[in-house]
């Protein structure tokens, strides 16, 4: 029977299958998994009524028992059918057809979730994201003990620790527990007795040889024990004062001195001595709490190694008060060598000091860390010749509140936080390597007073504040390990190894990350390292060696969760997940043994896994990290990329590998069978040292291609092979190195020789000699040539190698020349290379002139039309090249000629200097012609023209004047007269026979239509040349005439009115009339525009509004913009005109819109009419400002056309003006508002000023520098000036007396200077009363004063400075307007006060 995969299998079974599947090629394997038959009986299989087809079966999604694997991302998920764990009754039978029925849609959508192209051949090591560095185990022999005398009714809870390899633990009963490094109970000194009478155990202190300890207990005792006997040696009672507990008790590095801590903020220094035998002790206060209070000390501990250090001298203790951080030198004398002040924090953070020895800048010395709140600082010691300073190194912030901090390495701080969290951290980076919490820890707190009294500068008063979870006995440094205190435990906190962290992440089956962290470990950059030696050679070695087994494990893992049950593209997308990392790491950690050994011996079993290991060298390959192969894997990799079809791949990969590990033979076979070129020659050059062979049968396969096909395969060979001669005749390596010192002149003179060959091997001997090169020649003449060229400039001028290079300019020139399959532009080519390189042969290379008369003679053969652009490029490179020297000149040029070679004619003209002749070039040249004006910008713009070339330039460029301004006139006309402006009177005169010609040369300068107007050229022109082209734009374009009037002011205005005339341009005549004061001449012509423009207006056929005939028909719309004209220039004219004139200027027109029909030659139609009479609404609109509305109204009533019922025509009119009547009356009422109101407020704010008091700044005299109360002798005036100083009268009289001699004027006697301004104050004024009726001087200068403090501009004066705001649109060139009188927006069409006094009425 068939098998099923959703069948279970026995282990033995599957490792029969998977032997015999992997024994298989790739191609058999689909049938092996699906056709593989078993004993039904054996395996208890049962029956089924019919039996599946093949093709059912591979259409089938295999039921899988899917598993989360470690190995591979998140995301990524077998393209099967996920199933949960059954009981071994199997799947329910409606189950079973519901998982087995799939459509054909989700099997397309299955076989292509990850195409094979995508995934990452070359993948980055992934990042580490469970690095766990800290060890953290309970020392479960003194917990016990710590529980045992916590049960006990007498025993008492641990309150201190200390720590010196072994550890003592205080009780709260006054007990004192040792216990060895076994964790044995070794002593326990002290009794409840002892407790009783001094309070518990508050602080523990070991010396540095661990052999005796200081006990402080909370009620200001210290007792010194001896460890070893346990006898007590000092009870020190009289330096902690009463009432006080011991915080901090510490030896110094000197076993005579220690130091401690009280809870009142005080630190003593202890002295041990020996005086009759007798133990002694001395004391003295290094700091005093009345000064402050001192929250933590720790004095620095030297090792062994350092005890030469000039710390050792100088017994280092850091503290921390409420306000500074200070570092005191204990000996020889007590002195701060530094204090810094401290960052305003809670009260309740508690600071925590920690010293070490760190190497920096190449010498170890003390660093301290220093934390308080969240904030961890580092302090470097440095000790000079003459002087120590502490220096700030670095500082951090983190989102944790630190209890206190402890050094586990130089490079590694343990942090405490208040929620009983541990943080490791990096010393440098500041970065958080791990936080692990204490689980039922229960941190011993130290206990400590209530209230503490805060001593301030300048107060006296009492700031209370308490002290939360002081935890310096219960956390403990010694030897690179943290030992910490709880109420019921003890815990040992140390790093882990680097191989415990490699284990814990494997153990976790991590293997990606433990890889990565492997080669941080590799390159140097993991943080926290312990275990690894510090020589680099040793280290990347023992790290290497670890990951050798890493890996095995990794493969060994991955093969043993391949999905067996499924398609061959499941499992190669398993395996492409797994193997390129393997393959990365083998390559990053150097370990190609590993890869080809072990890993391939392990892979060789598995087929697809093979194949995937294979692509994934790919990449490596070609970066060139992986450059050895075994022969024997090379092998089976060149194989497996025949079979899939990837061949193109190996004609990179192959030149990256040492040619040692490839089957020569089968890679020339591959290579020649896929057109591998690069593999090809790479192989011949390293692996046999041939350079002949790969020129032979590539340049031989060109040859045999048919002429003048190029397809693409070709394209690529030519390319190859010309880069590939190139470099070896330059010494280079083909595709990359360099060739051997020893070979490289055997490798030119052997492609020399084969490129010269007269007949090639593989070439029908037949045909035309000298194969190789007419290939080339034939394939890309240019580059082959450049080729050539760039190496005979490597070659040395010795005999031989002139020999080389005469013979192959010799065969160049009998190939190309003797044959009819090259261009011209090929022959040019020959040429112009033959040229350079006799150019640097120095007259060691000998070519026939003759030829190079043959090859222009062949370029400029006038009966051949065809490639005129490629000849005439071939002959004007030969002629730059160098080759005008074998050429005569004359000959050129007349060849050159014929043909029409104008580039090749500039060529020479500007070898002679015949610069003249060159604009004829340009003009003739038809591809070339528009450039010619920008050529003679540039020519004549230069300097090194002569004199006399500049004549004959001039000569031709007035020659071809007229094909000139047909280029660009503006741009010709322009250059006339910047560069020959002696010479204009004789082009005007000649251009006067052809008027066309003449206008275009004019308009040329005087376009009106041109941004910006060139009023520099103008202006070089006279009024005649003016007045010219203003005739002739009137007859070419009449209605640029007014435009140009504008502009220029160079024509004289009685000859340009009688140009206007003759030509009957009104809008111009107009404008001149105006300009010169003619209003009612100027008024004339308007009216006639506008008659005559309404006369040749038609109406549209039907208009169903009367507004609407003005929209849609174009002569109408110029007659509404004759009108709008017009009235513009009426409101002009108002200005300088009396009310009778304006009433002669206004009315008329009024009249004649009234009653367009009696004034004009002919009826209009009834629509035209009354649309015409719209129209008078505007007129009205404009004259409002300058008519009196009453007399307008009374216009309008006086016409014989209204004085019978025609009341309807002009209501709409007389509402106009009452409407713009009333605006006028509301405007004016509103300006006289604001100018009262604005009235009212100055002279307010001008009477406050002046009726203020002063107030004296000083309560001297300014002179006496007695009081100003205190009477002088001289009466008890006194006077005050505005600036605050006051004097009495009487010293003032006197000092101004003195200094000036003027005693009628008065001024402030400080404020007094030749550079400032005061207002002078009479005795006779100072005398008066204070009844005053009018502004004295003074008060006009307060005044004065006043209006400059107050810069709030009032409302009225905004108006009346925005009326007089200059307008933006002001043309000061039109008639009428006075340039010296600025009109504002008020003034606009949408914005005008229309004001005007009302009309006297008799």
């Amino acid at each position: 029977m068939v098998f099923r995969l959703t069948q279970r299998r026995t282990p033995a079974q599957d490792l029969s299958i998977e032997n015999t599947c992997c024994s298989l090629s790739l191609h058999l394997i689909k049938q092996v998994y699906f056709l593989f038959q078993l004993d039904d009986q054996e395996f208890d299989i049962p029956q089924v009524e019919t039996a599946p087809t093949l093709e059912s079966i591979l259409n089938e999604d295999s039921l899988l028992e899917v598993e989360p694997d470690p190995l591979l991302p998140d995301d990524f998920a077998l393209s099967t059918l996920e199933v949960e764990e059954l009981e071994e009754g199997g799947l329910q039978p409606q189950q079973q057809e519901e998982e087995e029925v799939v459509s054909e849609e989700e099997e397309e959508e299955t076989a292509t979730t990850v195409p094979a192209s995508l995934w990452i051949k070359d993948p980055s090591l992934p990042a580490v994201e469970r690095d766990e560095v800290l060890h953290c185990v309970t020392l479960k022999g003194i917990s016990a003990q710590i529980l045992s005398a916590v049960g006990r009714v007498e025993g008492g809870g641990p309150t201190a620790m200390a720590v010196c390899g072994i550890i003592a633990i205080g009780t709260s009963t006054g007990q004192l527990l040792i216990f060895d490094p076994s964790q044995v109970l070794k002593l326990c000194l002290g009794s409840q007795a002892l407790g009783a009478q001094h309070g518990p155990i508050t602080a523990l202190g070991f010396n540095s040889e661990g052999t005796r300890i200081l006990c402080g207990f909370a009620r200001g005792k210290i007792l010194q024990w001896d460890v070893e006997s346990g006898k007590l040696l000092r009870t020190i009672a009289s330096v902690v004062p009463v009432g006080n507990a011991v915080i901090t008790v510490k030896f110094t590095d000197d076993p005579t001195v220690a130091v401690c801590n009280d809870s009142a903020g005080s630190v003593f220094e202890l002295q041990f001595k020996r005086s009759l035998g007798a133990k002694t002790w001395d004391s003295r206060c290094l700091f005093n709490s009345e000064k402050g209070m001192v929250r933590c000390v720790e004095p620095l501990h030297l090792r062994e190694e350092f005890s030469g250090h000039p710390a050792a001298q100088l017994l280092l203790l850091a503290m921390v008060s409420l306000r500074k951080l200070l570092v005191v030198c204990q000996r020889p004398e007590a002195r701060v060598i530094h204090a810094s002040p401290l960052a305003k924090v809670h009260g309740d953070c508690v600071p925590s000091l920690s010293w070490h020895f760190l190497r920096l800048g190449g010498s170890a010395d003390p660093a301290l860390a220093f934390c308080q709140g969240s904030c961890l600082s580092l302090y470097h010691v440095r000790f000079g010749s003459e002087s120590i300073s502490v220096v700030k190194l670095k500082e951090f912030n983190f989102h944790f509140e630190i209890m206190n901090s402890k050094w586990l390495r130089p490079r590694t701080m343990l942090l405490v936080d208040t929620v009983e969290r541990i943080h490791a951290v990096d010393r440098d980076s500041g970065e958080e390597l791990q936080e692990l919490e204490l689980e039922n820890m229960a941190l011993v707190s130290t206990a400590a007073p209530h209230q503490i009294n805060q001593a301030s500068e300048e107060e006296t008063t009492a700031t209370p504040m308490e002290y939360k979870m002081i935890s310096y006995q219960s956390v403990c440094a010694h030897g690179g390990e943290v030992t910490i205190l709880g109420t019921k435990s003890v815990r040992l906190v140390t790093l882990k190894t680097w191989e415990e962290r490699l284990d814990c992440l494997v153990k976790q089956e991590h293997y990606g990350q433990a890889l990565a962290l492997a080669w941080k470990f590799f390159e140097r950059s993991a943080k926290a390292v312990v275990g690894l030696p510090g020589d680099n050679e040793m280290r990347k070695e023992m790290v290497a060696n670890k990951v050798s087994e890493l890996l095995l494990a990794y493969v060994q893992l991955s093969l043993r969760r391949c999905p067996e049950q499924g398609k061959l593209q499941v499992m190669e997308e398993y395996f492409q997940k797994t193997i390129p990392l393997c393959v990365t790491c083998c390559i990053k950690f150097n370990k190609m043994g590993v890869l080809f050994g072990e890993v391939y011996e392990k892979l060789i079993q598995h087929a697809v896994a093979l194949g995937v290991l294979f692509e994934c060298l790919q990449p490596h390959i070609s970066a060139g990290r992986l450059t050895s192969i075994p022969p024997l894997v090379m092998k089976d990799m060149v194989g497996h990329y025949e079979d899939q079809g990837m061949t193109e791949l190996l004609d990179d990969l192959i030149p990256h590998l040492d040619v040692m590990t490839l089957d020569l033979h089968q890679a020339v076979s591959l290579s020649r069978q896929h057109r591998l070129y690069d593999a090809l020659i790479f192989v011949f050059n390293k692996g046999i040292n041939d350079y002949i062979t790969p020129i032979e049968e590539l340049v031989g396969g060109m040859a045999s291609a048919s002429h003048g096909v190029k397809p693409d395969e070709q394209m690529t060979v030519g390319n190859k092979i010309l880069v590939y001669i190139s470099c070896c005749l330059t010494g280079q390596a083909y595709p990359f190195g360099v060739i051997p010192d020893n070979m490289v002149e055997t490798v030119k003179s052997q492609v020399f020789t084969c490129l010269t060959s007269i007949q090639a091997k593989g070439i029908d001997a037949s045909q035309e000699p000298y194969p190789f090169i007419r290939t080339l020649l034939q394939y890309n003449t240019r580059e082959f040539l450049n080729v050539l060229a760039l190496a005979f400039e490597d070659l040395e001028q010795n005999r031989q190698a002139i020999e080389f290079h005469q013979r192959m300019i010799d065969i160049l020139l009998q190939v190309m020349l003797e044959s009819t399959d090259f261009s011209p532009s090929q022959i040019g080519s020959l040429f112009t290379f033959l040229a350079r390189q006799l150019a640097k042969a120095e007259d060691n290379l000998f070519v026939n002139r003759q030829l190079f008369h043959q090859a222009l003679d062949f370029l400029c053969n006038p009966e051949d039309t065809t490639q005129h652009a490629e000849r005439q490029q071939a002959l004007l490179e030969l002629l730059q090249a160098g080759g005008a020297a074998y050429f005569e000149e004359n000959k050129l040029l007349c060849m050159a000629e014929a043909v029409h070679f104008f580039q090749v004619c500039e060529f020479v003209y500007e070898q002679r200097r015949l610069y003249h002749r060159i604009v004829t070039c340009y003009l003739k040249d038809p591809a070339r012609k528009d450039q010619a004006l920008q050529y003679l910008h540039d020519i004549i713009s230069s300097a090194e023209l002569t004199e006399d070339e500049r004549v004959l330039f001039q000569n031709e460029v007035f020659c071809n004047l007229q094909e000139l301004l047909a280029l660009g006139a503006r741009q010709t006309a322009s250059l006339v007269l910047r560069h020959f402006q002696d010479s204009i009177p004789l082009v005007m005169e000649t251009l006067q026979q052809d008027a066309k010609l003449l206008f275009e040369f004019l308009h040329g300068v005087f376009n009106p239509k041109v941004e910006p107007w060139p009023f520099k050229d103008a202006s070089l022109l006279g009024h005649d040349c003016h007045e010219r082209y203003l005739e002739l734009l009137c007859q070419n374009h009449p209605s640029w005439a007014l435009e140009f009037l504008k502009l220029s002011d160079m024509y004289r205005p009685e000859e340009a009115v009688e140009i206007m005339q003759r030509h009957q341009v009104h809008d111009a005549l107009a404008y001149l009339l105006e300009s010169q004061g003619n209003t009612q001449g100027a008024f004339s012509v308007h009216m006639e525009n506008l008659k005559l423009s309404l006369q040749t207006a038609e109406p549209p056929a039907s208009s169903e509004e009367t507004g609407g005939i003005w929209e849609g028909s174009e002569p109408l719309q110029a007659v509404h913009s004759l009108l709008r004209d017009l009235i513009a220039f009426c409101q002009r004219a108002s200005v300088t005109l009396d009310s009778k004139q304006r009433e002669d200027l206004w009315f008329p027109l009024l009249d004649f819109l009234m009653s367009p029909s009696e004034q004009l030659q002919g009826s209009l139609s009834s629509e035209m009419e009354m649309g015409i009479k719209d129209l008078a609404k505007e007129v009205l609109d404009g004259m409002t400002a300058y008519i009196p509305l009453m007399a307008i109204l009374q216009r309008l009533m006086q016409d014989p056309v209204y004085s019978v019922g025609k009341y309807g025509e002009i209501k709409n009119l007389i509402f106009g003006i009452l409407d713009a009547y009333i605006y006028e009356k509301t405007l004016l009422e509103a300006t006289s508002n604001l100018l009262s109101q604005d009235l009212h407020w100055s002279l307010c704010s001008l009477r406050a000023a002046v009726t203020r008091g002063l107030a004296p700044v000083h309560k001297r005299c300014g002179v006496c520098a007695q009081q100003y109360t205190r009477a002088t002798g001289h009466g008890d005036r006194v006077v005050l000036f505005s600036c605050g100083h006051i004097y009495h009268h009487a010293c003032l009289q006197g000092s101004l007396s003195q200094q000036e001699g003027q005693a009628e004027e008065w001024a402030c006697f400080k404020c007094h200077a030749p550079n400032k301004k005061w207002t002078p104050i009479t005795p006779k004024r100072a005398t008066q009363g204070p009844q005053c009726l009018e502004l004295d001087p003074g008060q006009i200068a307060a005044s004065d004063c006043l209006r400059r403090v107050f810069k709030n501009r009032s409302r009225i004066s905004i108006l009346m400075d925005l009326i007089r705001q200059p307008s933006s649109s002001m043309d000061s060139s039109k008639p009428g307007s006075d340039i010296f009188r600025n009109t504002g927006i008020l003034e606009s069409a949408d914005l005008k006060l229309n004001l005007a006094p009302p009309p006297l009425i008799d």
